[in-house]
């Protein structure tokens, strides 16, 4: 497919058209608007995109904050005829939806999003612009005008304003090199857990929806209903699910603060310098790093709902839990609750009251492609100790990793012989080594004479 910027004019106009009405159906089909907003959506994205994105030929791949910046900060303010303040600030929510309708759709990146809807926060600094455009009477005060579209020049000078700086050293995230292995020899798959914390990670920079809980400080119910949403996860099984009621959604918070990717410190919770270093990572040493905070560093007490009473025996029991997984059959299915009674006898499963691992670690494994399960329907769920799974099996990457975590070596492959079936070589058998008798020496023939006037 040609990229935009090589279609013709025409071809470019009816892209955008086209493009504009996918648009309208997107929110036409929402019903959260009033046809008269939706109709003021349309009419600015269409100017955006057919005025400004095509004079200047940009397309979706360049479409970042800065191209927001260039639209609203400049061209729109001393290009368009009788511009206004009022425009100017009803382009920043037009904007807003479109850059989340063209994420949802594939169009731009989750980053490129971010940058988007990080931009159309700062109104001010737009109407800022607006009035120093208006106030410049001369050629030396519009040059200077010209220069000075720099968004972050502003917010660094709004924050050195607002609060002393505070220097956020980044610190390179360990990785756990022989974890790592198991993705890098190309065997097992990137899981799809490791895109989903990443759009977790950017929806932290891009909702408004961050204040933390204040007797949990946890993240609130509309932020995860919202990435449950982008990602269609379908987790909320009722309308007043919380953060502490799904294990997924306590590993992703807890994992962030273990990793220090989130600042879980004040009101509200945000991302931290420390983000930069892990998404620098690839998506095989991401997989590793989760997956190694979830077995080894978050504890497992804090991905269970907060009114239960899961006991910390079940993750010094891992090594256990581990080595019952590695043995199993890999995609064979497994009866969950004949197995664990099986090797709670036997001693290798730690008993202990609440299941953690399969109440809790078992949904966020199956994410990791590890395992699969079989769970209760949940209307014969009553409480939270009873979402555990009815029949599990392991994957091959399962196999491969419940060895390591057990500490057992990776069955040795059987060697072929080169050439048919050969005989193994007769071990070497001892030579007997016998004194030499000498010539003076008694005869062996018992005669007592000497061996040379014998029988030499």
């Amino acid at each position: 497919m040609k990229k935009t910027t090589e279609l013709t004019w025409e071809e470019q106009v009816q892209f955008w058209q086209d493009e504009l009405d996918l648009f309208n159906n997107e929110l036409t089909n929402e019903g959260k608007l009033k046809q008269e907003t939706i109709q003021k959506h349309l009419r600015n994205i269409d100017f955006l995109t057919t005025e400004f994105l095509v004079r200047y030929e940009f397309d979706y791949e360049s479409l970042t904050g800065e191209t927001i910046v260039e639209f609203l900060g400049y061209f729109y303010i001393s290009k368009m005829l009788n511009s206004s303040k009022s425009d100017i600030i009803g382009y920043l929510p037009s904007i807003k939806k479109w850059a989340q309708f063209l994420k949802q759709n594939g169009r731009i990146s989750p980053n490129q999003c971010a940058e988007v809807l990080e931009v159309c926060k700062h109104k001010d600094y737009f109407t800022d612009r607006f009035d120093q455009y208006m106030g410049a009477h001369s050629d030396a005060a519009l040059s200077k005008w010209l220069r000075s579209n720099d968004i972050a020049a502003y917010l660094n000078r709004e924050k050195a304003v607002s609060s002393p700086v505070k220097l956020q050293l980044v610190k390179p995230i360990a990785v756990n090199q022989k974890l790592l292995g198991l993705w890098t020899d190309g065997t097992n798959a990137v899981p799809k857990i490791v895109s989903d914390f990443q759009a977790f990670l950017s929806m932290l920079q891009t909702t408004k929806n961050t204040k933390l809980t204040t007797a949990r400080k946890h993240l609130p119910r509309s932020f995860w209903k919202e990435l449950d949403e982008e990602l269609n996860w379908q987790l909320f099984y009722k309308p007043t699910l919380n953060q502490d009621q799904m294990p997924l959604f306590q590993f992703f918070f807890y994992v962030a603060v273990e990793l220090g990717l989130l600042d879980d410190s004040k009101q509200k919770a945000s991302a931290t310098h420390q983000l930069s270093s892990y998404l620098a990572l690839t998506e095989q040493e991401q997989t590793a790093v989760l997956l190694d905070t979830l077995w080894n560093k978050v504890q497992w007490v804090n991905l269970q709902e907060t009114n239960e009473a899961g006991s910390p025996k079940s993750q010094t029991g891992r090594k256990g839990i581990a080595g019952v997984l590695a043995d199993w059959a890999i995609g064979q299915d497994q009866d969950v609750n004949k197995e664990w009674k099986r090797h709670k006898l036997s001693g290798q499963i730690v008993e202990v009251s609440t299941d953690l691992f399969l109440m809790c670690l078992v949904s966020i494994l199956t994410r990791f492609d590890l395992l699969t399960a079989t769970f209760p329907a949940e209307s014969e769920i009553k409480y939270a100790f009873q979402r555990t799974p009815i029949v599990m099996a392991t994957t091959e990457a399962g196999n491969r990793v419940f060895r390591y975590f057990a500490g057992k070596e990776a069955a040795e492959p059987k060697k072929t012989p080169l050439i048919g079936s050969l005989p193994l070589a007769a071990a070497p058998q001892a030579i007997p080594v016998t004194n030499k008798i000498g010539r003076n020496d008694p005869c062996p023939c018992g005669s007592g004479k000497k061996y040379k006037k014998c029988c030499l």
